[in-house]
């Protein structure tokens, strides 16, 4: 929102007007939409409502024990036209194997923005390349992609309206120590007859 890779690029080249150029946006009173309301996906809704004051919206078949900052929508359509930024956060089941493809891009503002941290599969790559080729959203933030390690010939690589990193979004060193602890305690739990915490195939 605020067009920082570009005033990055642009200020190493000497060029301090971009500031003018290239103007920012809130993010206050602009509407997130979230599909996946897991452990994840809550502490978003949390820090966007309560962080950053956004209008919090998602795409949830859960109709109870929401937080109160959250607003259920239950259409796909009403959901896509509303967000001013989408931002997934479901794993990667059959269920949501490209789950957002061209009819939900054509739904979005011409004004908004795409985020996907879950996996790359939820997304038709292809059609979210065109859209933004052709500028029917404003731009995405993508830290997974359909095939790891991408090529590095993916049209994606090629576009300004586009922030791409390497499925790093995770990588904390705090976060991987607690990874592999809730990775064995999840076995332990499996082996001990008990229902793992997070289990993958519990979509919100």
């Amino acid at each position: 929102a605020h067009n920082i890779l570009q005033h990055d690029q642009a200020l190493r080249q000497g060029d301090f007007e971009i500031r003018n150029q290239l103007p920012g946006r809130d993010v206050a009173g602009k509407t997130i939409g979230l599909i996946g309301l897991g452990r994840i996906g809550k502490l978003v809704a949390r820090k966007a409502a309560l962080g950053l004051e956004m209008k919090v919206i998602a795409l949830t078949s859960q109709t109870s024990g929401l937080d109160p900052w959250i607003e259920r929508v239950a259409s796909r359509e009403e959901f896509f036209r509303r967000s001013d930024f989408v931002s997934l956060h479901m794993p990667w089941t059959p269920e949501t194997y490209r789950s957002v493809g061209n009819q939900e891009l054509e739904w979005m503002k011409p004004t908004a923005f795409l985020i996907n941290t879950a996996r790359g599969e939820v997304i038709d790559e292809a059609a979210l390349t065109q859209a933004l080729q052709e500028k029917r959203i404003a731009g995405a933030a993508l830290d997974v992609f359909e095939r790891e390690p991408p090529s590095s010939n993916n049209p994606l690589f090629k576009l300004s309206n586009v922030i791409v990193t390497p499925h790093s979004a995770a990588l904390t060193i705090e976060a991987m120590e607690r990874m592999a602890l809730h990775a064995a305690q999840g076995i332990h739990d499996v082996l001990s007859g008990r229902k793992p915490q997070w289990p993958v195939n519990e979509i919100s």
